[in-house]
């Protein structure tokens, strides 16, 4: 999952170049703003099956890849 939207990301953000870490900050650094950040939970939502409320969507829980996946985590079905 951490690596599909990693690719997702560089592909729609980063014209398909340069690195993401895990902990780099999405929005302060430019990366998405926030008609990206609407493409970014559409691309989630459908590609993993997941329903993200929107009152649970902060910057502070999608602005790194890390805090993304901690905020994922808990609403994928446990396997």
């Amino acid at each position: 999952m951490k690596e599909q939207i990693k690719k997702f990301i560089i592909n729609n953000f980063m014209f398909g170049e340069g690195i993401l870490k895990d902990d780099d900050p999405l929005f302060e650094s430019g990366i998405i703003d926030s008609l990206g950040f609407i493409k970014l939970l559409a691309f989630i939502e459908e590609k993993f099956e997941v329903c993200i409320d929107m009152g649970e969507v902060t910057i502070e829980k999608f602005n790194t890849i890390n805090e993304m996946m901690k905020t994922l985590e808990n609403k994928l079905p446990k396997v």
